[in-house]
């Protein structure tokens, strides 16, 4: 497996949740690493595109454990 970042520059920033998860995958091991690289570098936006890691998924919670992970959450009580 790849440790090394390797986002791909686009021309401009992407602006809507459903651009960012064609675009990118959240759930990547090195998605920091590459959003640091991405700002270090000044890039408008980015994409995972031609990473060898853009379907590896480490973490995704299904829908019912974001839900209730997120903050102020409904507990049920």
């Amino acid at each position: 497996m790849s440790i090394t970042p390797c986002p791909s520059p686009l021309p401009t920033a992407l602006r809507d949740e459903e651009s960012v998860d064609a675009q990118r995958n959240l759930f990547c091991p090195n998605y920091d690493a590459c959003l640091h690289l991405v700002v270090k570098r000044g890039w408008e936006g980015w994409s995972c595109r031609n990473c060898d890691l853009r379907k590896f998924r480490v973490g995704q919670p299904n829908a019912q454990e974001f839900a209730v992970a997120r903050p102020g959450a409904w507990d049920g009580n």
